[in-house]
């Protein structure tokens, strides 16, 4: 803990973005003033056509190690499991006086093996982490062995996922799904089979749909740009969120942006969504593997407009109040007071 230093705050930020992280930065506000560094993961030209996924996140470790050798910086921000654990296991070893607070901390697959008890080790020492739902804070404790106290649940907050919408691209109604984290395709494709008569869109990643017979009535995009993506969720009658199981930490970004744009949403009933989700108040929520349930529930919003509109403006109110940007910068700005031992 950093006890006793004036002047500003100096927090190194580890990220896979570029320049930095630049909205938290831009709309901080708050006591104690903050000196900014970000330390990229992503790859340089030269490391780019070596084979490995995790050497951007291997170079950033390594930099963070010369930054706390030079006693550079105060606090330590980490985005994503595998670049906290790379920067505790790396950077952070044996120089354990500047704390690290183990931001966006989610998983879509825990590892397991060596992997796992790797991270336990390295993980036991990491001073804070965030996780954007109560279940997470359950799940990664008993997972990693570490206290529960060390958790702390903030809603995913960002701002809307589409400043400027994009034209329509699709003449005839239909219902869209985007993302590719712990989804459900299987299930969706079975429900589209009892639907023919309602199209759906899908933005996918190259592997979300191997194995699957896409029915005819299902359009698949690729990896399309942000903004054509959301376009069509905006232009969408509805939209999907089919999660693999009922303990399904993952697809909050998706779920928020469809607040954020006002829609009415169908999603698998996982404990990982339900700080968000309320069945029949801001969303329908159906069981998983359930693909009666999901095409009943898409059929339902497809043909009531009314029911369409009710619980889109009541998810883009509850986004609004408990999932936007301030939400995300004040929960920043508490455990960088915690964690340093600043006054406000």
């Amino acid at each position: 803990m950093i006890v006793g230093r004036s002047g500003p705050v100096r927090v190194t930020s580890v990220h896979d973005l570029e320049p930095g992280w630049p909205w938290i930065a831009r709309l901080y506000r708050g006591a104690p003033a903050i000196e900014w560094r970000s330390v990229s993961t992503r790859r340089s030209p030269l490391l780019a056509r070596l084979p490995g996924p995790h050497l951007g996140r291997i170079r950033a470790a390594l930099e963070i190690r010369r930054i706390l050798a030079r006693n550079q910086t105060d606090l330590l921000v980490s985005h994503g499991p595998y670049t906290s654990y790379y920067v505790e296991a790396l950077g952070r070893a044996r120089r354990r006086k500047v704390p690290h607070l183990a931001f966006a901390f989610n998983f879509t697959d825990i590892p397991s093996g060596y992997r796992l008890d790797a991270m336990r080790r390295a993980f036991a020492h990491t001073d804070r982490f965030t996780v954007y739902s109560h279940m997470e804070r359950q799940l990664y404790a008993e997972t990693l062995g570490i206290s529960i106290d060390r958790f702390v649940f903030s809603r995913w907050g960002v701002g809307s996922p589409l400043p400027i919408p994009g034209p329509r691209t699709v003449p005839n109604p239909y219902v869209a799904a985007i993302g590719g984290e712990a989804r459900d395709y299987a299930t969706l494709c079975k429900a589209a089979r009892r639907l023919p008569r309602v199209r759906f869109v899908l933005v996918v990643r190259p592997h979300s749909l191997d194995g699957l017979e896409v029915p005819e009535n299902v359009e698949v995009h690729v990896n399309l740009p942000w903004n054509d993506a959301w376009s069509l969720v905006l232009h969408a009658e509805a939209a999907l969120v089919p999660l693999r199981s009922n303990r399904t930490p993952n697809g909050h970004v998706t779920i928020v942006g469809g607040m954020h744009l006002g829609k009415a949403q169908v999603i698998t009933n996982s404990a990982g969504i339900r700080d968000y989700a309320e069945n029949e108040k801001t969303a329908l929520l159906v069981p998983p593997h359930d693909p009666v349930a999901l095409a009943d529930a898409v059929e339902r919003l497809f043909d009531d407009r009314v029911l369409r509109e009710r619980l889109g403006r009541a998810a883009q109110s509850f986004a609004a109040e408990y999932c936007n940007e301030a939400v995300t910068v004040e929960t920043f700005r508490q455990q960088l007071l915690k964690l340093t031992g600043r006054n406000r």
